[in-house]
């Protein structure tokens, strides 16, 4: 009975998220998560920004988190799978975030995200890209994320789409879907997505990659 009154209450939140009922909740609590308000600050940023990609576009979003029975979360989640899994129908996204910073984030990060990116591509068949979200970007994660576009992987099913972006700077893609006057809709997250293959294998160097890719995700509801 439990587990059923648990899975009502988190399927009432999605009701809210979609609806835009909990916005200024979210943008209220990745606030605090950047003050440091928190007893477990990771725990909050995943779920909360579990709670903000529901509100963002449609699709199917799981967090791999662990609720507790009034639905509020309990622990992050465990260590051999993506923290959140949007699935778009013809394609999927996973989202990656942390609190580390410096080479630590790097050693912690690297690896296991594109890991649990070739993993989601196996599971489900389709085109999947990854969000990796930190509120500083390490530049060895940039160099090695920018890489893994380029490189055709057979370990990690390929080249690898993942887009590393600030907190700020994906707290600006949640408060545009807020403020505009329509729904965003899953082709504009595959575009962003696209838009970065498309830029890597252009650009000269990683930088100029990355300092493109966030001015298009600072933008990314724009034609």
């Amino acid at each position: 009975m439990e587990g059923i009154r648990k899975d009502s209450i988190i399927r009432d939140q999605v009701q809210r998220l979609k609806a835009y009922k909990s916005y200024i909740d979210v943008m209220n609590v990745f606030a605090d998560i950047e003050n440091n308000s928190y007893y477990d600050v990771p725990l909050m940023l995943e779920w909360n920004t579990w709670r903000a990609m529901t509100m963002l576009d449609g699709g199917d979003i799981k967090a791999n988190l662990k609720f507790d029975d009034n639905g509020q979360p309990m622990a992050t989640a465990a260590g051999n799978m993506a923290d959140i899994v949007c699935d778009y129908g013809d394609f999927s996204l996973s989202v990656e975030v942390t609190m580390a910073a410096g080479q630590r984030q790097y050693e912690m990060e690297g690896e296991p995200v594109s890991r649990h990116l070739a993993k989601l591509k196996k599971e489900q068949g389709k085109d999947a890209y990854c969000l990796f979200i930190a509120p500083t970007i390490n530049e060895s994660c940039i160099a090695h994320f920018y890489t893994l576009h380029l490189a055709n992987i057979a370990f990690y099913g390929g080249k690898s789409v993942i887009i590393p972006l600030e907190l700020s700077v994906f707290e600006k893609m949640v408060e545009q879907s807020g403020k505009a006057p329509y729904t965003p809709n899953p082709a504009q997250v595959r575009n962003l997505c696209e838009y970065s293959m498309k830029v890597a294998e252009a650009a000269k160097d990683e930088q100029e990659w990355y300092h493109a890719i966030r001015e298009k995700a600072l933008n990314w509801l724009a034609a």
